[in-house]
């Protein structure tokens, strides 16, 4: 029986902390970017989307102690977990089980929507963050991060010199992202960067994968057995030294118009 996505993550949520280095270092980079924004945002309160284990939740109070903030997350297990970790006696925050593609946010509502490596698992990216541009008051802001499109060059090299279909998930592409949010009444901007992590081998990468549930797929496209060992040996033994991964950062801000 194939997992679906939030059934991967919830399975996940003892082992993800020790495991999302990553996502942990951006969700401080995404939060050091907002700084900036605070004196500027209108009155009016925070919806975080994606919330996982909390890197991002954790920070939000600090950095706007005053402000209502609902943390999100589609599944129980991992808002159950993140509410544990925030530090307690918070009558600001409020915690929710929400599956933002369904959710129907109303208009002129949030002076903050934000998400930490979240928007790669809608299956339209920049429809999903449209609805949540919508809600935005005016003066609004939209700020995410995620991983890019040009994700996994070696991977991808790998497969390519094997002849085997390149089995990662489709990643949002930025150019589209930004041409399609920027139909409406907003200013977009955004950053690009790269994060190279390092493994001892191929299987230590896929289990990473694995153990922050990043192993769901969202297409039909699997390996045999017998390929995926084949995948893993050319990598390994045509590497010098450990296995390097590259990660295309994503770091996208969206303010709508007063």
């Amino acid at each position: 029986m194939t997992l679906t996505v939030k059934e991967k993550f919830s399975n996940s949520v003892h082992v993800y902390e020790q495991h999302a280095r990553i996502q942990e270092e951006v969700a401080g980079r995404l939060v050091r970017s907002l700084a900036p924004w605070c004196m500027t945002l209108p009155e009016g309160p925070v919806l975080e989307l994606g919330a996982g284990t909390g890197f991002l939740s954790r920070k939000l109070p600090r950095l706007l102690p005053d402000r209502t903030i609902t943390i999100t997350d589609i599944s129980p297990e991992m808002l159950l977990y993140c509410r544990e970790k925030m530090e307690p006696a918070n009558s600001n925050l409020t915690f929710r089980v929400l599956d933002a593609e369904r959710f129907k946010p109303s208009s002129d509502t949030y002076a903050l929507v934000t998400g930490n490596f979240v928007a790669q698992w809608f299956r339209d990216p920049a429809w999903t963050l449209g609805r949540f541009a919508e809600a935005l008051k005016p003066g609004g802001l939209l700020l995410t991060s995620f991983p890019g499109s040009d994700s996994f060059p070696e991977w991808r090299q790998k497969c390519m010199e094997l002849g085997l279909p390149y089995t990662g998930n489709p990643l949002p592409d930025t150019e589209e992202m930004v041409i399609k949010l920027s139909t409406g009444p907003v200013q977009v901007d955004y950053y690009e960067d790269a994060h190279t992590a390092e493994f001892p081998d191929s299987l230590s990468f896929f289990r990473y994968l694995k153990n922050i549930g990043a192993d769901s797929t969202t297409h039909d496209r699997k390996l045999t057995r017998d390929q995926l060992k084949l995948l893993m040996r050319h990598w390994d033994e045509s590497s010098t030294g450990p296995v390097r991964v590259t990660w295309h950062l994503v770091f996208l801000a969206l303010k709508k118009d007063l």
